[in-house]
């Protein structure tokens, strides 16, 4: 099957990438959202209902950015990976934390948003954990690590085995 994607290793200056982990995944103090169903509202409720009875099908955001800026790091985030895209219109930016797991879980396929669009997806830290592009092919999570794709097209994330979090930056524009 096409690849449909771009990954580029080692996308952040190193002090870029530090200043975001010492940010995020080492601040104790961060305020994160508990969302409780991973793929809501996926077309395939059979799929989906499946996946809502597990005790692991959870996630915690961080929004960054939906039609406003909605954190405090808008600015931060904005200035870092902004002027590496090519954005006519910011949509969305939220970071992710998906929890340990004993068992490597994946989770239902979902679209970001319906209609197409760019997405790129910021790995902060490196584990088991991985995201199954469109085509099937798996992106393993590795910090500093971005793909890109367009998430209108079906893809899905996972848990982490091996480290008490996976953590990432997710970005929708046009």
């Amino acid at each position: 099957m096409e690849k449909n994607y771009k990954v580029i290793d080692n996308f952040l200056t190193i002090s870029e990438f530090k200043h975001l982990q010492s940010l995020i995944v080492e601040n104790t103090d961060f305020n994160w959202n508990i969302t409780t169903n991973v793929a809501y509202g996926h077309e395939d409720k059979d799929y989906n209902d499946n996946f809502e009875s597990k005790l692991w099908n959870w996630y915690c955001i961080h929004p960054i950015y939906a039609t406003i800026p909605l954190s405090p790091h808008f600015e931060t985030i904005a200035s870092i990976f902004c002027s590496k895209f090519d954005i006519k219109s910011l949509i969305r930016i939220k970071i992710n934390f998906y929890p340990y797991t004993s068992e490597l879980q994946e989770h239902a396929k979902h679209q970001d948003f319906s209609f197409p669009h760019s997405a790129a997806l910021f790995s902060l830290n490196t584990c088991d954990g991985f995201t199954r592009m469109p085509n099937g092919d798996k992106v393993d999570s590795i910090e500093n690590r971005i793909v890109f794709f367009d998430a209108s097209k079906d893809h899905n994330s996972s848990t982490t085995s091996n480290q008490k979090g996976r953590y990432n930056i997710n970005f929708n524009w046009l």
